[in-house]
């Protein structure tokens, strides 16, 4: 029986052609960026930079940006590879045909010379080691220039620096500067950007994997994709028609000079450590000699690396250079790469050895791209790899191999666990259909498989139509799971407790997950602490295999206790390691789950627009599964809410979200439109809003999302519920604080909502803490302490400093605040919003006199002219 293969799922834009982006954004280079702008910008000390590096880092692009650090000083440029090109040789030599343009350079640089010294100017030569001996004179002297400053780029393909450039970096004359490959975040980014319309996921993991940090090689293998037709359009975006990538001829050239010289010997090593990927050096060494090696290292064709991220510690060897690694991975021809497999097992004695030390799953993809059958023991050892690491790309092309050549209801099974990991359900929809033709047995197999699917998609009432037909420890977790994400979270926790205690044991890490998440929403994240600490032993003391596909999620679960706390310190570290882990190793799904609450964390530090861009999903950068979706949208829409209008990107919103949508997310959803209903002057509805969505937390037992709500309707100046809660049960600081500000606010105490300034600063939650202490000079005003309400309102300030551009109801008119009523402070953030008199009277429901009158006495009290002024006082931040 052989199974059908799936092709790629059409949809309505498939006859698109794909198109590059006409500008990508600069990415990945703070830190070099900062550096330069130091040098530029000091009188004494260096004279310029040196950016050495090799081809297709990024030295061009970063030389293009840098001058805008120091616009004061006159810019002049100089391009060698040009000269070079018009001339029609290479590096050295003087040109009797110098190029117009480096004939003017020259000439603008000597007048400069001759001219004023205080004349300050910058000098910018691009691809330096191409400079002809008749120059390198004129770039000393301008290097003792006293009001020059110079940017030079070489390239380190192999070879050191010129003697020159060697003598100027030795006087300390320049600083050196060895530029290294993209960060895994700037890989990201880059990738985004360089398709209208987006590259798929699985796509961009496998580009920004293979081309290793170098920004050219990002952008040439997609401008190669798009040039020879190898990409095809489906659910939204651009994806790569095959498995393999182009080997654009760009790279090629830039190759070949490196490798011309190589026998043939050297150039098997070379395809084999690239087709291997990074193997043992004790692997590689059993291949070929040790001098063989260490020539091709003299050559700085390959390097060795240490094992610290390797499990053995064995050290690893690696190509050099991403532009030589790429070619050597992706244009060696299939039936090359197939002697090459037979070369490297055979110098191994079999499989077995390789099994027992080196990758598996590299091991198995390299199979299935020379054409081979995997071995099932070799297959099963990369699933295994695959799903625990988790390299979901990986997982779905080895277990549909396992599916092709091993058919059986495990391997079905496998492949649509992977599919479902990967939230590629179109796909598995597709393949769940083409199992069930191969008979009833295999359709019982894959109920757990598309129960999971209903799941991950919110289809609730699918679901309970499928479980009487799921055994009842698999009926118990499907059911715990679903309250869970519906917003049932004393349900939830419940039902975990009792799977933990008598369930199946492959479901009690899950149940011991979904009871932590369950316990933070219900303001008990202490005692999410202490379960995570035997959670964290139960999985330490399992065996490798499927279990630890979890385990990501524990820590992730362990971060977001600590942050419900008050430990922000702690949660951020934490957080921090897994969103980094997860992008550097290339984990879709994973990278977009970590940094959703990575964004969360920063959300509530106060730096709203940083939590945005984690908030912001993409066609490359997404979770996939409905409830993560849902969760981003809500989140992203709450960081804008709290952004300046002028700064303020589209609505993230998804379209006709209700509260039975967003399930556990509702009480933020209803933080979203009580803003918004707020920012439209419909105080009513607003409070309508969050105080049912109090009700309803409170019924669920979710005492952290009641927090939350009461906390928002202080925050908007709201009455809390008739029937507030008198006393939450709520645990750590950060929760209890929220709570606190709501009583503080009610009932107008200054020593309570210092006590929850001072808290709020503490534990780093800086825009919380500025809102607190702008309403604490607001109460000491009123109450005749201008000296204290002057203190209190600095403080605000100060901390606003860390927080970036932010607009809440409680800063506005912070300093003037404390003179207007919350129903001054209303009408004003309306008519400075651009509402006429008439449009504020009528969504406030008064007489429009009423509104003048109002208006005119604001005007007084801030020193505003018109509504111009007023738009401007509202959002000033003196001192900040």
């Amino acid at each position: 029986m052989e199974p059908m293969q799936l092709s790629p799922i059409p949809s309505a834009a498939a006859d698109n052609q794909p198109v590059l982006a006409t500008c990508s954004p600069f990415v990945g280079r703070v830190g070099e960026l900062a550096r330069i702008r130091r040098v530029l910008l000091s009188r004494r000390g260096p004279r310029g930079v040196l950016i050495a590096g090799p081809s297709g880092i990024g030295k061009t692009r970063l030389l293009d940006e840098a001058p805008a650090l120091a616009p004061r000083r006159r810019l002049i440029t100089l391009h060698p590879h040009a000269e070079a090109a018009v001339s029609g040789h290479g590096t050295h030599g003087t040109d009797p045909h110098r190029s117009p343009a480096t004939a003017r350079t020259l000439a603008e640089l000597t007048r400069l010379a001759e001219r004023d010294p205080a004349d300050a100017w910058l000098l910018s030569v691009d691809d330096a080691q191409l400079l002809g001996p008749e120059l390198w004179p004129l770039l000393h002297e301008a290097a003792r220039h006293p009001t020059g400053k110079l940017l030079v780029s070489v390239t380190t393909d192999g070879n050191g620096l010129p003697p020159e450039l060697l003598a100027l970096w030795s006087d300390r004359a320049l600083v050196r500067m060895d530029l290294q490959p993209l960060d895994a975040t700037g890989v990201k980014e880059l990738t985004d950007s360089l398709l209208e319309g987006g590259l798929g996921q699985t796509s961009a993991a496998r580009l920004a994997q293979w081309c290793d940090g170098s920004p050219r090689l990002l952008r040439e293998v997609a401008r190669a994709a798009v040039e020879q037709g190898l990409l095809v359009r489906s659910e939204g975006c651009w994806h790569f028609a095959g498995d393999r990538l182009p080997v654009p001829p760009s790279v090629l050239e830039l190759v070949e000079p490196q490798l011309r010289d190589l026998d043939e010997a050297g150039r098997v090593v070379l395809e084999l450590v690239a087709l291997a990927g990074s193997p043992r050096l004790a692997s590689v060494e059993q291949f070929c000699d040790t001098g063989q090696l260490e020539e091709l290292e003299r050559r700085n064709l390959l390097r060795v690396v240490d094992g610290s991220a390797d499990p053995s510690g064995a050290p690893r060897v690696r190509i050099a250079h991403p532009l030589a690694s790429y070619a050597m991975s992706c244009g060696v021809p299939p039936l090359r790469r197939r002697r090459r497999l037979r070369d490297w097992v055979t110098a191994h004695q079999g499989l077995t050895a390789l099994m027992a030390d080196d990758d598996c799953l590299r091991l198995a993809e390299w199979h299935l791209e020379a054409h081979e059958t995997p071995p099932r023991a070799l297959l099963d050892r990369a699933i295994e790899q695959s799903l625990r690491d988790p390299a979901l790309p990986s997982a779905v092309r080895l277990t549909w191999a396992a599916w092709r050549h091993y058919p059986g209801t495990d391997t079905a099974e496998l492949h649509a666990r992977a599919l479902t990991a990967s939230a590629d359900f179109p796909r598995l929809a597709a393949f769940l259909t083409t199992v069930r033709a191969c008979g009833p047995g295999y359709a019982r197999a894959l109920e757990r498989a598309e129960a999971h699917s209903m799941l991950l998609q919110a289809r609730y009432e699918e679901l309970d139509r499928l479980l009487p037909r799921l055994p009842a420890g698999e009926q118990a977790y499907f059911r715990m799971t679903s309250r869970y994400f519906q917003g049932g979270f004393g349900d939830a926790c419940a039902l975990a407790g009792a799977l933990r205690r008598n369930g199946p044991a492959e479901h009690a890490l899950e149940a011991g997950l979904i009871m932590m998440g369950s316990l933070c929403h219900m303001g008990r994240p202490e005692q999410a602490l202490s379960l995570y600490a035997t959670l964290r032993a139960e999985l330490d003391g399992a065996p490798g295999g499927p279990t630890k596909f979890h385990a990501d999620s524990l820590e992730e679960l362990h971060a977001s206790a600590l942050h419900y706390c008050g430990r922000f310190d702690e949660a951020e570290r934490i957080h921090w390691r897994e969103y980094a882990q997860a992008v550097q190793s290339h984990h879709v799904r994973i990278d977009a789950q970590r940094g959703l609450a990575l964004g969360h964390l920063l959300h509530d530090r106060g730096t709203v627009e940083a939590a945005l861009k984690y908030f912001t999903f993409t066609s490359s950068y997404r979770v996939g599964w409905r409830q993560w979706q849902v969760k981003a949208g809500i989140h992203a829409a709450l960081a804008v809410s709290c952004l300046p209008a002028d700064r303020r990107p589209d609505d993230p919103l998804p379209d006709g979200l209700t509260a039975g949508d967003a399930g556990h997310c509702a009480m933020f959803l209803a933080v979203v439109q009580a803003r918004r209903h707020h920012e439209r002057g419909d105080t009513a509805v607003a409070e309508r809003v969050l105080h049912g969505a109090v009700a309803g937390a409170l019924a669920d037992g979710a005492h952290a999302d009641a927090a939350i709500g009461l906390h928002e309707c202080a925050r908007l100046s709201l009455p809390a519920p008739e029937r507030a809660p008198a006393d939450l049960h709520l645990e750590g600081a950060f929760l209890p604080a929220r709570w606190a500000y709501a009583e503080a606010y009610r009932s107008g105490e200054p020593k309570l909502m210092g006590r929850v300034a001072r808290a709020f600063a503490d534990m780093g939650a800086g825009l919380f803490a500025a809102e607190a202490y702008a309403e604490l000079a607001r109460f000491h005003q009123r109450s005749g302490g201008t000296k204290a309400a002057t203190a209190a309102t600095a403080r605000a300030r100060e901390l606003l400093r860390g927080c970036g551009p932010v607009d809440t109801p409680p800063l506005r008119f912070l300093g003037h605040s404390a003179l207007l009523s919350d129903r001054e402070r209303l009408i004003a953030g309306l008519a400075a919003g651009g509402l006429s008199d008439k449009e504020v009277a009528e969504r406030l429901s008064l007489s429009v006199r009423t509104v003048n009158n109002h208006l005119y006495r604001v005007y007084r009290k801030v020193g505003a002219a018109n509504r111009r002024d007023l738009r401007t006082l509202m959002t000033r931040r003196r001192g900040v």
